[in-house]
């Protein structure tokens, strides 16, 4: 994992400018191909944090931290976890002819897996033909400037493999398992009321956590 992807990104403009890019429409499409072998926070760590001495509520708590995760992934477009997945493209954005670059929309990002045209039964491996620049501002780039392989008929659409994330539990910054703690915690102590002082409080709490660790939206 490289180095610079374990600090926030803060105003990069650089990452702010490709922010377009990210998969939000219906001609891209974002699916895990290998799921992370855990969770940022452990279940004794868990139970820790929320002062809980059985193990009673050990299956609602392991719920309650894969919930927390899937939320702060959601709220910041991170993996925590290592992880393998894939984004499929019905054509290149144009943008990508004037930026030169694709930003990918999971981060950190560690590898590039592979790049290729399909149409669900034939492939063409066009992996070699791009570079990534991993790290949390994460981007695609043609080999040779301007050398982007559209698909060549209606059919096929473009893949791209590559893996997110981190690395390990222990890998992942502090704030960020924090802010999962926190999560878990106001869960299971609010899961049979809810009481919105409480949920404006963790909101709080939770924002001041994940906000250095945010896109820049401009």
């Amino acid at each position: 994992m490289p180095r610079n992807a374990r600090s926030p990104p803060h105003a990069k403009s650089d990452c702010a400018d490709q922010q377009q890019d990210r998969a939000k429409d219906d001609k891209m499409h974002i699916s895990t191909l290998t799921p992370p072998s855990g969770e940022p926070l452990s279940l004794a760590d868990a139970k820790r944090f929320a002062r809980i001495g059985n193990d009673l509520e050990d299956t609602l708590m392991t719920q309650l931290v894969a919930v927390a995760r899937s939320r702060i992934e959601a709220e910041t477009s991170l993996a925590l976890m290592s992880r393998t997945l894939r984004l499929t493209l019905t054509e290149w954005p144009v943008n990508v002819l004037e930026r030169g670059v694709f930003r990918l929309p999971r981060r950190p990002a560690q590898s590039l897996a592979a790049v290729r045209l399909t149409d669900g039964e034939a492939s063409e491996d066009i992996t070699d033909q791009f570079a990534l620049t991993p790290g949390l501002c994460p981007v695609l780039k043609p080999v040779v400037t301007g050398g982007w392989t559209w698909p060549r008929s209606i059919s096929q659409w473009i893949e791209i493999d590559w893996v997110a994330g981190f690395g390990a539990a222990e890998d992942v910054p502090e704030a960020l398992t924090h802010a999962v703690s926190l999560c878990v915690a106001h869960a299971f102590e609010h899961r049979d009321a809810s009481d919105w002082r409480a949920q404006d409080e963790l909101t709080g709490r939770v924002e001041a956590l994940l906000q250095p660790w945010r896109e820049v939206q401009l």
